[in-house]
């Protein structure tokens, strides 16, 4: 059996000490590779799969949201200028993450996501929408396994026009 193989289920943060572990094992091997055999995972891509297929909203859109006077779209524009920032990087961030980085508490951030959706319909009709006629959200929301919290993240095309939105207005 040296060269058959069987997958696994590891938590996230025990990956790095899982494929350690085996690589360990299989440099104790006589005749064997050194090492585990090349898996290609999520954790290889700059950008999964989830932020890959979000559609990012047109430059017109964004101007408008950076510059709406509403309490919502200012949480927003907080939550977007810290996501940017990590954009590309595969970061999702924590709700309380995104509410610190942006000087938000966490029932201010978790208010901003409850009211977006009236608001885009009332104020950004013409932004993207998914196959059910929903407005997308100008930051992807993702469950994460072994959190309690919602995480956000965007990809680095929202994250390029953003930037771009943000350096034109000086900021």
């Amino acid at each position: 059996m040296t060269d058959k193989w069987l997958p696994i289920l590891v938590r996230l943060e025990d990956y790095p000490d899982v494929t350690a572990f085996i690589a360990e094992r299989e440099a104790q091997r006589k005749g064997t590779a050194v090492g585990a055999p090349e898996v290609k995972t999520d954790l290889d891509e700059p950008e999964d799969a989830r932020l890959a297929g979000h559609t990012p909203w047109p430059l017109n859109e964004l101007r408008r949201l950076e510059g709406g006077g509403s309490l919502t779209a200012k949480r927003w524009v907080r939550a977007m200028d810290v996501c940017s920032q990590v954009a590309g990087s595969g970061e999702w961030l924590s709700t309380s993450e995104v509410a610190t980085r942006a000087g938000m508490t966490i029932s201010e951030w978790r208010d901003a996501p409850r009211k977006i959706t009236r608001h885009l319909k009332a104020h950004y009709p013409s932004v993207p929408t998914d196959e059910r006629g929903d407005h997308i959200w100008p930051l992807r929301a993702a469950n994460m396994p072994g959190s309690p919290e919602v995480h956000w993240a965007m990809n680095v095309e929202q994250a390029r026009r953003w930037r771009e939105v943000r350096d034109g207005a000086g900021s």
